[in-house]
C-alpha cells in the first residue's frame, strides 16, 4: 500500500511497531514537505526498512513493540478438570480486553467454534499447540 499524506506519519509507523511488529514494512518514498509517500508492506519481514531517529521527533532508539497492556491469560484446563464450563470466564476476558490488548487462552482441544464468534466481534487469533498438547490461542482485539 502507498500511503500519502500532508505530513509526516511518523506516528503510525510507531502504531505499527506496537501492534504489528514484523509483520510490516515501512519504506518512505517521499519526505515532505508538502507530501509524504510512505511504501507499507504487509508480510514478514525481520527489519522494518526505517529506523526513526531523534529527527522524527521521538528519539527512540529501537523498534521493538511497548506492551501498553498485559496480555490476560485464561487457563481453561483446571475449569474443563472439574466439569465446568469456561464460557463466562471467557465471556469476561473479551469484556475486558481493549483494543491493542490480547488474552491468551489455554485450552486442552483447538477451539475452532470461538474463533469465528471472536472474529465477528473484532478479534484475530494465532494458535500454537505446546509440548502437552495444550492449545495456546491469542485472541488479539484489532482497533
Amino acid at each position: 500500500m502507498i500511503l500519502i499524506n500532508d505530513h509526516d506519519p511518523v506516528p503510525l509507523y510507531y502504531q505499527f511497531a506496537c501492534e504489528h511488529s514484523g509483520a510490516f514494512k515501512w519504506e518512505y518514498l517521499e519526505s515532505g514537505p508538502e507530501v509524504w509517500r510512505v511504501r507499507i508492506s504487509k508480510g514478514k519481514f525481520s527489519d522494518p526498512g526505517f529506523v526513526p531517529s531523534s529527527s522524527h521527533g521521538r528519539g527512540c532508539s529501537h523498534t521493538a513493540p511497548v506492551t501498553f497492556a498485559e496480555p490476560i491469560v485464561v487457563d481453561t484446563r483446571p475449569i474443563f478438570a472439574k466439569g465446568e464450563t469456561p464460557c463466562q470466564v471467557i465471556d469476561e476476558a473479551v469484556e475486558k480486553t481493549i483494543p491493542g490488548q490480547s488474552f491468551i487462552l489455554l485450552v486442552p482441544f483447538e477451539p475452532a467454534p470461538l474463533y469465528a464468534k471472536l472474529s465477528k466481534q473484532g478479534f484475530s487469533h494465532t494458535t500454537t499447540r505446546l509440548e502437552d498438547g495444550t492449545f495456546k490461542v491469542e485472541f488479539k482485539r484489532n482497533s
